[in-house]
């Protein structure tokens, strides 16, 4: 009789205690496309559904100094915020479930080469980039589908093999671009947890 009362006990303890912590998730959007067609992303901001035990949320998902994106500030303007609290601005959200899916994507296949976080390495170029010095979406996927040979600009013994039969590539390239475009445009921050809103699933 003890052992059950404690059992219950015990649930509701732990219902109570997530319930107190839990603030609902927005709703699934639609993956989403420009006024050009081509793939972009998703935010939605809020305080979060996952908290940390101080309260605070885990779902951080961009810091801004200056009103840019701490990634892409100068030296100086770091320093500034360092010594200003006023000048930082913390940014909680989430984002869609495709671009959930290409940031997956990007670290399981793209990342040994082009670097975490689309931020480039010595051996690729930064993806981050490349989209904010114009990359279009059709050169994206062309170069991932098809690959780039030095007579197409890659450098000597840096070549980009073609993904086009990768069956863990093909099928993501429009994710993984929205995750890319979402990065160079100051949205998503580096090292992070990418906090994903539920999957949008088609009305049938």
């Amino acid at each position: 009789m003890n052992s059950n009362f404690n059992i219950l006990a015990l649930a509701v303890f732990l219902v109570v205690g997530f319930g107190a912590k839990a603030i609902p998730t927005p709703e699934a959007v639609e993956p989403a496309y420009d006024k050009d067609d081509n793939p972009t992303y998703v935010i939605k901001y809020g305080k979060g559904d996952r908290l940390k035990d101080d309260g605070t949320p885990l779902n951080l998902i961009q810091i801004k100094c200056k009103d840019k994106a701490v990634d892409m500030v100068s030296e100086e303007d770091l320093e500034d915020c360092r010594a200003d609290d006023s000048l930082v601005e913390m940014q909680y959200g989430w984002m869609d479930f495709a671009t959930y899916k290409g940031w997956r994507a990007y670290h399981a296949e793209c990342h040994v080469c082009h670097g975490p976080d689309a931020m480039g390495s010595t051996y690729a170029p930064s993806l981050m980039v490349s989209l904010q010095e114009g990359l279009s979406y059709d050169d994206f996927f062309n170069v991932i589908m098809n690959g780039r040979g030095e007579a197409e600009g890659a450098q000597k013994g840096n070549v980009m093999p073609a993904f086009g039969a990768n069956t863990n590539v093909a099928p993501h390239v429009e994710d993984m671009y929205r995750y890319v475009k979402a990065r160079a445009e100051g949205k998503i921050r580096r090292g992070v947890r990418l906090p994903k809103l539920p999957k949008f699933k088609e009305a049938e």
